[in-house]
Protein backbone atom coordinates (compact mmCIF):
# COMPACT_ATOMS: atom_id res chain seq x y z
CA UNK A 1 0.00 0.00 0.00
CA UNK A 2 1.43 3.77 -0.82
CA UNK A 3 1.67 6.18 1.56
CA UNK A 4 0.76 9.95 0.77
CA UNK A 5 3.59 12.22 1.01
CA UNK A 6 1.13 14.54 4.20
CA UNK A 7 0.74 11.08 5.94
CA UNK A 8 4.16 10.97 6.50
CA UNK A 9 4.67 14.79 7.98
CA UNK A 10 3.87 14.00 11.57
CA UNK A 11 5.65 10.94 11.50
CA UNK A 12 8.77 12.62 10.00
CA UNK A 13 8.71 15.12 12.68
CA UNK A 14 9.40 12.18 15.68
CA UNK A 15 11.86 10.85 13.83
CA UNK A 16 13.94 13.29 12.69
CA UNK A 17 13.41 14.63 16.39
CA UNK A 18 13.84 12.03 18.31
CA UNK A 19 15.44 9.19 16.56
CA UNK A 20 19.24 10.45 17.68
CA UNK A 21 18.27 10.22 21.09
CA UNK A 22 16.86 6.96 20.56
CA UNK A 23 20.30 6.16 19.66
CA UNK A 24 21.90 7.63 22.77
CA UNK A 25 20.53 5.47 24.96
CA UNK A 26 22.56 3.40 27.43
CA UNK A 27 22.60 0.20 25.91
CA UNK A 28 20.18 0.26 23.42
CA UNK A 29 20.83 -3.29 21.75
CA UNK A 30 19.79 -4.72 24.70
CA UNK A 31 15.86 -3.44 24.70
CA UNK A 32 14.51 -5.47 22.26
CA UNK A 33 11.44 -2.98 22.24
CA UNK A 34 13.37 -0.09 21.73
CA UNK A 35 16.09 -1.67 18.65
CA UNK A 36 12.22 -3.16 17.37
CA UNK A 37 11.01 0.50 17.31
CA UNK A 38 14.14 2.29 15.72
CA UNK A 39 14.86 -0.73 13.24
CA UNK A 40 10.60 0.54 12.24
CA UNK A 41 10.81 3.92 11.93
CA UNK A 42 14.35 3.57 9.65
CA UNK A 43 12.52 1.38 7.67
CA UNK A 44 9.11 4.22 7.63
CA UNK A 45 11.59 6.52 7.17
CA UNK A 46 13.57 5.08 4.03
CA UNK A 47 10.14 4.47 2.45
CA UNK A 48 9.46 8.33 3.09
CA UNK A 49 12.09 9.21 1.16
CA UNK A 50 11.46 6.69 -1.89
CA UNK A 51 8.12 7.80 -2.14
CA UNK A 52 8.93 11.98 -1.77
CA UNK A 53 11.41 11.36 -4.51
CA UNK A 54 8.62 10.01 -6.99
CA UNK A 55 5.86 12.64 -5.75
CA UNK A 56 7.89 15.81 -4.23
CA UNK A 57 5.77 17.29 -1.84
CA UNK A 58 4.12 20.98 -2.34
CA UNK A 59 5.77 24.20 -0.74
CA UNK A 60 3.49 24.06 1.36
CA UNK A 61 3.91 20.74 2.69
CA UNK A 62 7.10 21.71 3.68
CA UNK A 63 6.28 24.98 5.70
CA UNK A 64 3.88 22.65 7.48
CA UNK A 65 6.98 20.33 8.43
CA UNK A 66 9.11 22.81 9.16
CA UNK A 67 6.86 24.85 11.14
CA UNK A 68 5.70 20.91 13.16
CA UNK A 69 9.51 20.44 13.77
CA UNK A 70 9.74 24.08 15.06
CA UNK A 71 7.14 23.41 17.26
CA UNK A 72 8.02 19.54 18.48
CA UNK A 73 11.54 21.40 19.33
CA UNK A 74 9.80 23.87 21.50
CA UNK A 75 8.02 21.47 23.40
CA UNK A 76 10.83 19.21 24.14
CA UNK A 77 12.97 22.54 25.52
CA UNK A 78 9.74 23.50 27.48
CA UNK A 79 9.31 19.77 28.97
CA UNK A 80 13.09 20.08 29.91
CA UNK A 81 13.34 22.94 31.67
CA UNK A 82 10.16 22.21 33.51
CA UNK A 83 11.95 18.59 34.47
CA UNK A 84 15.14 20.52 35.85
CA UNK A 85 12.39 23.14 37.55
CA UNK A 86 11.23 19.91 39.37
CA UNK A 87 14.12 18.46 40.42
CA UNK A 88 16.06 21.39 41.65
CA UNK A 89 12.92 21.92 43.84
CA UNK A 90 13.57 18.50 45.12
CA UNK A 91 16.97 18.48 46.05
CA UNK A 92 16.76 21.56 47.51
CA UNK A 93 13.89 20.42 49.90
CA UNK A 94 16.18 17.01 49.93
CA UNK A 95 18.57 19.16 51.42
CA UNK A 96 16.73 20.81 53.90
CA UNK A 97 15.63 17.50 55.28
CA UNK A 98 18.89 16.26 55.12
CA UNK A 99 20.81 19.32 57.17
CA UNK A 100 17.61 19.30 59.79
CA UNK A 101 18.56 18.45 63.52
CA UNK A 102 16.93 15.30 64.81
CA UNK A 103 17.40 11.82 66.38
CA UNK A 104 18.99 9.05 63.85
CA UNK A 105 16.76 6.04 64.52
CA UNK A 106 16.03 2.77 63.01
CA UNK A 107 12.20 1.69 63.64
CA UNK A 108 11.23 -0.26 66.60
CA UNK A 109 11.28 -3.70 64.66
CA UNK A 110 14.50 -3.59 62.90
CA UNK A 111 16.31 -6.75 63.93
CA UNK A 112 19.61 -7.12 65.63
CA UNK A 113 22.45 -8.11 62.88
CA UNK A 114 24.51 -10.72 64.54
CA UNK A 115 28.34 -10.54 64.76
CA UNK A 116 27.84 -7.21 63.55
CA UNK A 117 30.53 -4.28 63.98
CA UNK A 118 29.21 -0.68 63.00
CA UNK A 119 31.37 1.42 61.55
CA UNK A 120 30.57 4.67 63.11
CA UNK A 121 27.21 6.29 63.85
CA UNK A 122 24.28 6.06 61.75
CA UNK A 123 24.33 8.91 58.93
CA UNK A 124 22.35 10.80 56.62
CA UNK A 125 22.44 10.59 53.14
CA UNK A 126 20.57 11.74 49.84
CA UNK A 127 19.84 8.70 47.64
CA UNK A 128 18.03 8.94 44.53
CA UNK A 129 14.94 11.11 45.42
CA UNK A 130 15.04 10.39 49.56
CA UNK A 131 17.02 11.27 52.20
CA UNK A 132 18.61 7.84 54.06
CA UNK A 133 19.45 6.74 58.12
CA UNK A 134 22.60 4.62 56.89
CA UNK A 135 24.65 2.46 59.36
CA UNK A 136 27.59 0.65 57.61
CA UNK A 137 29.66 -2.10 59.33
CA UNK A 138 30.93 -5.35 59.12
CA UNK A 139 30.07 -8.98 60.31
CA UNK A 140 31.96 -12.25 60.58
CA UNK A 141 29.01 -14.22 59.39
CA UNK A 142 27.95 -14.69 55.56
CA UNK A 143 25.64 -12.50 53.83
CA UNK A 144 23.18 -15.74 53.81
CA UNK A 145 23.60 -16.29 57.19
CA UNK A 146 22.52 -12.50 57.66
CA UNK A 147 19.81 -12.91 55.66
CA UNK A 148 18.29 -15.96 57.43
CA UNK A 149 18.96 -14.51 60.89
CA UNK A 150 17.06 -11.33 59.62
CA UNK A 151 14.25 -13.60 57.88
CA UNK A 152 13.72 -15.73 60.89
CA UNK A 153 13.75 -12.33 63.31
CA UNK A 154 10.42 -10.64 61.48
CA UNK A 155 8.85 -14.30 60.50
CA UNK A 156 6.05 -13.67 63.49
CA UNK A 157 5.72 -9.88 62.69
CA UNK A 158 3.35 -8.40 60.89
CA UNK A 159 5.71 -7.07 58.12
CA UNK A 160 6.62 -7.89 54.86
CA UNK A 161 9.78 -8.99 53.76
CA UNK A 162 11.20 -10.43 50.37
CA UNK A 163 14.93 -10.47 49.17
CA UNK A 164 17.10 -10.93 46.58
CA UNK A 165 20.90 -12.79 45.91
CA UNK A 166 23.20 -11.93 43.88
CA UNK A 167 26.49 -14.16 42.83
CA UNK A 168 29.65 -13.04 40.47
CA UNK A 169 32.68 -14.17 40.14
CA UNK A 170 32.14 -16.11 43.71
CA UNK A 171 31.27 -12.61 45.37
CA UNK A 172 28.16 -12.40 46.64
CA UNK A 173 25.63 -9.55 47.86
CA UNK A 174 22.49 -10.37 49.57
CA UNK A 175 19.53 -7.99 49.60
CA UNK A 176 16.19 -7.55 52.46
CA UNK A 177 13.60 -5.04 52.10
CA UNK A 178 11.21 -5.39 55.12
CA UNK A 179 8.20 -3.17 55.77
CA UNK A 180 5.20 -2.82 57.39
CA UNK A 181 2.08 -4.23 56.49
CA UNK A 182 -0.12 -0.99 57.62
CA UNK A 183 -0.50 2.23 58.54
CA UNK A 184 2.45 4.53 57.04
CA UNK A 185 5.17 2.43 54.88
CA UNK A 186 8.08 2.00 56.85
CA UNK A 187 10.97 -0.24 55.40
CA UNK A 188 14.20 -1.38 56.49
CA UNK A 189 16.76 -2.87 53.80
CA UNK A 190 19.81 -4.94 55.02
CA UNK A 191 22.73 -5.06 51.94
CA UNK A 192 25.28 -7.77 52.85
CA UNK A 193 28.20 -8.38 50.75
CA UNK A 194 31.11 -10.91 50.96
CA UNK A 195 33.88 -11.60 48.18
CA UNK A 196 34.74 -14.56 46.64
CA UNK A 197 37.35 -16.23 49.12
CA UNK A 198 36.93 -13.32 51.68
CA UNK A 199 36.33 -13.52 55.66
CA UNK A 200 34.30 -10.79 56.22
CA UNK A 201 30.72 -9.57 55.13
CA UNK A 202 30.75 -5.76 54.09
CA UNK A 203 27.20 -4.88 56.04
CA UNK A 204 24.74 -1.54 55.20
CA UNK A 205 21.87 -1.18 56.63
CA UNK A 206 19.63 1.83 55.59
CA UNK A 207 16.31 3.21 55.78
CA UNK A 208 14.28 6.14 54.20
CA UNK A 209 12.60 9.30 56.02
CA UNK A 210 9.32 9.99 54.75
CA UNK A 211 9.37 12.22 51.59
CA UNK A 212 8.54 15.59 51.95
CA UNK A 213 5.80 17.83 49.94
CA UNK A 214 7.41 19.81 47.49
CA UNK A 215 4.91 21.73 46.83
CA UNK A 216 4.19 22.58 50.19
CA UNK A 217 7.77 23.95 50.41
Amino acid sequence: MKLKPRLFVPFLVICVLFAPRLRAQDNPPNDPDLKKMMEEAEDMQKEANELNKKNPPPPDAKKKLAEMAAQAKAEEARQEQEEKRENEKLQAVLKKQLEAPGPLAFPDWTPATPQFTAKGSPAKKIVDDEVRIIQTGTSTLTPNELLDAWKASVADKPLNNFSNNIRSNGSVTTRLFVSTRSGSEEKVTLEASREAGGKITLVKIYTALPKPNIDSE
